[in-house]
């Protein structure tokens, strides 16, 4: 603080008049603000490691859903920071992000694990889905218009090529676009969102069954004939052959998740 030189005022005599005393001069103080010498690396970092977040989300969420993170299986928070290359904090992030999700439970003092699948609740959800396919077949198969089937027709050949390649995560993906189209289809708003909520809830069992090499080519064989069915406008055929490939694609599943039969 710079120091201020002392005035003296004398005081005036009797027989002036009174002079009133100069204004004190104010002290003023000048802070030179400080600049942030970043790099335009640096600078990005916030935006960068949002992006990180992100990435590590949809990757530990892909890796939980298609069954490379097997349920009940540990999530070692060293072994994934050293083979994503990243800090426990953004990791520890998505992991909350998985939680939230129910893909995943976080347990103190204790490592994570993958969610247990729930075995009576993916029968008790299959039973349900086997109907929901079932309507959602009949109502698309009336209201698809020849552009609609081509599409769904174009998504059929991209599986019978992932199955051909023998690429598990494409085909099964591409699956569960193929069920959606033809949900969406039906044009029916309250069946469209209960079937994608119960949709989520057997998505990782019904991955796991794909790595079943028997039950991947039979699944292939009842895609060709509901699609032989819809192609025709079969509207009963085609509904009936939906709800006998859920009905298969829920046994097969069940059995997978049963330690005492294994998978089929």
């Amino acid at each position: 603080m710079p120091k201020l030189k002392a005035e003296t005022i004398s005081a005036p005599a009797e027989s002036e008049a009174p002079v009133e005393a100069p204004a004190r001069p104010r002290a003023r103080y000048k802070f030179k603000p400080v600049r942030l010498k970043l790099s335009a690396g640096e600078a990005a970092q916030p935006l960068a490691t949002a992006s990180l977040h992100d990435q590590l989300v949809i990757r530990l969420r892909q890796m939980v859903l298609e069954g490379d993170l097997p349920p009940g299986s540990p999530l070692p928070e060293k072994m994934l920071c050293e083979t994503f290359g990243v800090s426990r904090t953004p990791l520890r992030e998505a992991f909350k992000v998985l939680a939230s999700e129910g893909l995943m439970e976080l347990r103190p003092h204790r490592t994570p694990v993958v969610t247990p699948v729930d075995r009576e609740e993916i029968a008790a959800v299959f039973e349900v889905m086997i109907a929901l396919d079932r309507l959602a077949a009949a109502l698309a198969c009336r209201k698809a218009t020849a552009e609609d089937r081509a599409r769904l027709d174009a998504l059929h050949g991209e599986l019978a090529a992932h199955h051909a390649a023998g690429a598990r995560s494409a085909y099964f993906r591409t699956n569960q676009d193929i069920h959606a189209e033809i949900t969406r289809l039906s044009g029916n708003p309250v069946l469209i969102t209960n079937w994608s909520a119960l949709s989520a809830k057997i998505y990782r069992a019904r991955a796991q069954v794909n790595y079943n090499a028997g039950r991947w080519a039979e699944s292939l064989a009842e895609h060709e004939a509901f699609m032989e069915r819809l192609r025709a406008c079969d509207v009963d055929g085609f509904a009936e052959s939906m709800a006998e490939h859920t009905r298969r694609t829920a046994a097969a599943t069940l059995a997978s998740l049963d330690p005492a039969q294994g998978q089929p």
